[in-house]
């Protein structure tokens, strides 16, 4: 078995407390350093306080969130133990659409804190982990909001080895590729995956990422066209008339049928007042400038569509056909 998938539920026991050097915070702690502190078991058992794991507590106050939670399980994690998989993918916010004023969704305070430590460790014994072993490399480790977490290399590969789909792999390769984590180290990711779980569905994945992609649902919306047996579009490639001014630069383009889509997130529909915007202060400056390229693009004959999540979640096959029949009525020969 590939240690870096075996993966166990960890019940309460045997972990040593500890309290990272420099980072005492007095409404989060270790019980010992409650005791420490002078505070009594009937205090620190009381209304005040809420117990996020075995040993540990923390201010009711303070937010209830996995965030907390982990930083609340770092105070009685082993030192070489390291937060990985699905809680490294929320920690290092790598999905948040680039460019985009909005924040990933919160995992719920109940999502279970992946941790990974070496073979040789003392294994976590706490309700609520997902414990796993692995092989660090150099550079495998990284720090975000004083956590330890898996890289976002290393995290992509523990993914696929933990059973992640092909269309969440493209998804997370695309949006690490458009923050800076470049297909070179991905390939070499892949070259020491060899032989290890995952590794076909990494090389899959691997081969199905592309460069300047902007947000996880514009990924989503390619493969669904592409799965449908589509032809493979542009990504994100700017659009120029004949004199060469920039008229727009579609999400998803077939420049040889000159026909292209966008797909439109959240943040195109915030608002503002008309002052703010004449004053430079609109939030809404994105769909605002969006609209006027996408007229540019029609005005100078391409077709063109926009899409929403509704549309490549809630109904996929209208959203192929739509782009199926515009592409056909292009010349394309679908």
């Amino acid at each position: 078995m590939d240690n870096s998938s075996a993966a166990r539920r960890v019940p309460a026991g045997s972990i040593r407390a500890r309290h990272p050097p420099g980072t005492e915070d007095r409404s989060l702690f270790t019980l010992q350093r409650g005791y420490e502190l002078g505070l009594t078991l009937r205090v620190l058992d009381g209304p005040r306080f809420r117990t996020p794991w075995p040993g540990v507590r923390v201010l009711r106050a303070r937010p209830d969130t996995q965030v907390e939670r982990c930083r609340a399980a770092a105070l009685v994690l082993p030192a070489d133990a390291v937060l990985s998989h699905e809680t490294a993918l929320a920690l290092g916010d790598w999905l948040t659409p680039h460019g985009g004023r909005y924040a990933a969704v919160e995992p719920s305070a109940s999502s279970p804190v992946h941790v990974s430590l070496p073979a040789r460790s003392s294994r976590p014994q706490r309700r609520g982990m997902v414990a796993h072993l692995w092989d660090p490399q150099p550079g495998d480790v990284i720090t975000v909001a004083g956590l330890r977490i898996s890289s976002p290399a290393r995290t992509w590969g523990d993914l696929a080895a933990a059973g992640g789909s092909i269309l969440d792999l493209v998804v997370l390769a695309d949006a690490l590729r458009r923050r800076g984590v470049g297909v070179g180290e991905l390939r070499a990711r892949l070259q020491a995956w060899s032989g290890r779980r995952g590794a076909a569905t990494l090389r899959t994945a691997l081969s199905r990422s592309r460069d300047r992609v902007d947000s996880p649902m514009e990924t989503r919306l390619r493969l669904l066209l592409e799965d449908a047996g589509l032809p493979e579009p542009v990504v994100n490639e700017w659009v120029k008339a004949s004199d060469g001014t920039p008229l727009h630069r579609p999400d998803l383009s077939w420049p040889q049928w000159r026909v292209a889509v966008d797909y439109d997130g959240r943040h195109h529909d915030d608002r503002d007042r008309e002052r703010d915007v004449r004053a430079g202060r609109a939030s809404d400056w994105r769909a605002r400038q969006d609209q006027s390229r996408r007229d540019l693009l029609t005005d100078d004959g391409w077709a063109f569509r926009v899409f929403t999540a509704f549309d490549v979640l809630g109904r996929g096959e209208i959203t192929v056909e739509r782009v199926r029949r515009l592409l056909r009525r292009a010349g394309a020969p679908v």
